[in-house]
């Protein structure tokens, strides 16, 4: 037999015994730890929960053209109390406590019991991070910091102020897309494109993390300071945007329509003035309004319908086989192209018959672009497509903004969709897309002698009022058509809008003192692979004076409930509008008389909207205009001026109640009121007429205030 295996029990109770005691001393020394000293090692982990962090610089202005205010960062602080700040004078804490519960009340609004409460709170949970109030504005920070014992710094009261920057539109909608969205993830427009010009340099700061995940500055010390960003100067005229926002809008509203686009650009330059992009939405009461959410100017790459005319036309004049003075046949405004019946717009009275080429572009005949287009390209369809490719329509523009919509041209005969019917659709502006800033580059171009431009949003950008770097105007194509061709395209043009004329927008432009080229266009909408009933695109896109051409404008409202979509009645009128406004205001328009506009006994020296002292000074000094300063050299003033005299008197502002902004101009009025916490709504342009909240109200009583501008 075998012997049994014995197991040597005694060295297992000995490892078990040994074993024993090492887990019952780490238990015990876990307990020490935890509780007997808690506060030793929890103090050396806050000193190691420190690291370097990044810190974010101010970010950059967008301006107007003339330097109003687009975007601006407004500086708010977050207010904490660091209790376990080693050196507080505790004697003079509590001699000071009464005092700074008061200062805290008068200037944030809570109560003086309030605010003992979180000292006492922070004492007693001995917090290194107590929050006293957030997103204080800068005038009551200001305030805050000169109270008694928190004027003696962080270090010695433990007050630490966290300051964060709020991102700010003075003019709200205007133009809102296009300046765009300033936040951590997917930004646009402007603020997206010229992110790294306007958000500067990260800045590095040693920082401790406390009690609640909060991060707290361990000294006012830099590692690398972080560098502003640079301010970015575009190429907005704000009293042109305002009124094309305001028109287009009072159209929309008076169509029911889906949304609208309008654009203002300068000819010679693709300088772009105006933009606006209105979207309809609705409230959950059930009511409509427009706003800007969506750059449909940029983006929105849909059929333009008879607006492509034009280039249709172009390719037709630059191939040679026709003139505008050749004759088309119409026929009765009804024909059929492979076996898909098209007609002209007034095809129940007959249509047109036969009419010149230029008759054609004139009154709009789908047929007789189409027939044109046909003559010229039929056998070698691929010329036509060559054709509008040298024109230069069939890429991007490359605009300096992302999200700018593709163009969608055939670049060869038998691609994607191509069919028998595709030469005469793409003719009158279907089987093609554009988006509306592409249609009116394609304009602007003629205007500008053949020379297409790029258009520009940004002209420069700046650091403290001195340019860092400049961008002009982009040339594409410098040369889109021949000279021949261009005069025929500029003629047909002017005779869609002469007074008195056979052209669609004839009534349109009946009384206006200055000459207008253009063309409208009204495009069925696609919905789901074919055309919706009664859903219509209506646009118009052209230039003025047509005898002098400075600015080219394209307005497209889409989706109209009204019953009228003709984009001579609904899209002309906003083109109008701004064309009207502009030959009212531009003195290039007008001849200078050789005379007084007034005579001497009414002569007034310039009037001034009361405002900030030393930038009313500057002014004055620079114009050399005497003044009397009677107002104690105070940071604002109020202006009175006559015949002979100019008087600066103290404008007294309160930081506890409403100031009183009548007369100044928006950009001081924003300033004073948006640092006081206070919501600002305004209507109009110039400076402010009116105030709805009256001034001495308190603060606490008047969270918003709506200002009329005159």
């Amino acid at each position: 037999m075998r012997e049994q295996f014995q197991i040597p029990t005694g060295r297992l109770w000995l490892i078990f015994v040994v074993l024993s005691f090492v887990a019952t001393g780490i238990f015990a020394k876990i307990f020490v730890i935890q509780i007997a000293e808690h506060d030793k090692w929890e103090a050396k982990g806050n000193d190691f929960a420190q690291r370097v962090r990044t810190i974010e610089p101010a970010r950059g202005q967008i301006l107007s053209k003339n330097g109003s205010l687009l975007a601006i960062s407004i500086p708010v602080y977050d207010l904490r109390w660091d209790s376990q700040s080693p050196a507080i004078d505790w004697i003079e804490f509590d001699e000071n406590l009464e005092a700074v519960c008061i200062g805290l009340s008068k200037i944030l609004g809570e109560s003086e019991e309030y605010y003992a409460a979180l000292f006492n709170k922070a004492k007693g949970n001995k917090s290194q991070a107590q929050l006293f109030a957030k997103r204080i504005p800068y005038s009551n920070y200001k305030d805050i910091k000169s109270l008694p014992f928190i004027k003696q710094g962080r270090y010695q009261s433990g007050f630490v102020f966290e300051r964060k920057e709020i991102r700010k539109k003075p003019f709200n909608e205007l133009a809102s897309r296009t300046i765009g969205i300033e936040r951590s993830a997917n930004r646009v427009g402007i603020e997206r494109s010229w992110n790294p010009e306007l958000g500067g340099v990260l800045g590095q700061q040693m920082q401790k993390k406390v009690l609640g995940g909060v991060w707290i500055t361990v000294g006012d010390e830099f590692i690398s300071e972080p560098e502003d960003g640079l301010d970015v100067t575009t190429t907005i005229d704000m009293h042109l945007q305002d009124v094309a926002s305001t028109s287009l809008e009072k159209q929309l509203i008076k169509h029911d329509a889906k949304w609208g686009v309008v654009v203002l650009m300068e000819v010679e330059t693709g300088y772009v003035r105006a933009i606006s992009n209105l979207e309809k939405h609705e409230r959950k009461n059930g009511d409509s309004y427009y706003s800007e959410s969506y750059n449909h100017a940029l983006a929105s790459a849909e059929e333009p319908g008879s607006t492509f005319k034009l280039a249709s036309i172009m390719a037709c004049l630059e191939s040679g086989g026709i003139s505008i003075d050749d004759i088309i046949d119409t026929k009765d405004g009804v024909a059929i192209f492979h076996n898909r019946k098209m007609k002209d717009s007034n095809w129940q009275h007959g249509g047109h018959g036969k009419i010149t080429l230029k008759e054609v572009f004139t009154m709009s005949s789908n047929i007789g672009s189409a027939l044109a287009v046909k003559r010229c390209f039929s056998l070698y369809p691929q010329r036509f497509l060559d054709e509008l490719q040298k024109i230069g329509i069939t890429q991007p523009l490359g605009v300096n903004l992302v999200g700018e919509g593709s163009p969608q041209i055939y670049t060869s005969v038998g691609e994607g969709g191509w069919s028998g019917l595709s030469l005469t659709q793409m003719a009158i502006g279907y089987e093609v897309t554009q988006t509306p800033l592409q249609i009116l580059s394609l304009y602007s171009a003629v205007a500008n002698d053949g020379v297409m431009m790029r258009p520009v949003f940004v002209t420069e950008t700046s650091k403290s009022g001195e340019t860092v770097e400049s961008f002009g105007p982009v040339v594409l194509n410098d040369k889109i058509c021949s000279s021949k061709t261009l005069s025929d395209c500029k003629l047909m043009l002017e005779s869609v809008c002469e007074p008195g004329g056979e052209g669609t927008a004839a009534e349109v432009f009946e009384n206006s003192p200055y000459t207008v080229a253009g063309k409208t266009g009204t495009a069925k909408i696609a919905h789901n692979g074919s055309y919706a009933d009664g859903r219509y695109r209506a646009s118009f896109t052209g230039y003025f004076p047509a005898d002098n051409p400075q600015y080219a404008c394209v307005v497209v409202i889409s989706d109209t409930k009204s019953g009228s979509y003709y984009g001579s009645t609904i899209a002309a009128p906003v083109f109008r509008d701004l064309a009207d406004l502009i030959y009212a205001t531009d003195p290039s328009f007008h001849e200078v008389l050789d005379m007084p506009l007034l005579a001497e006994n009414k002569r007034h020296l310039p009037t001034a909207n009361n405002g900030v002292r030393s930038e009313i000074i500057y002014l004055y000094d620079k114009l050399g205009i005497s003044y009397e300063d009677l107002s104690d050299k105070s940071d604002w003033v109020r202006i009175s001026t006559d015949s002979t005299s100019v008087l600066l008197n103290t404008r007294t502002i309160t930081n506890q109640t409403m100031p009183n902004v009548m007369g100044m101009g928006l950009k001081d009025a924003l300033y004073l009121l948006e640092n006081a916490g206070i919501k600002v709504e305004y209507i109009g342009t110039g400076f402010v007429r009116e105030q709805t909240i009256a001034p001495g109200t308190p603060f606490e009583q008047a969270s918003s205030i709506t200002l009329v501008l005159s």
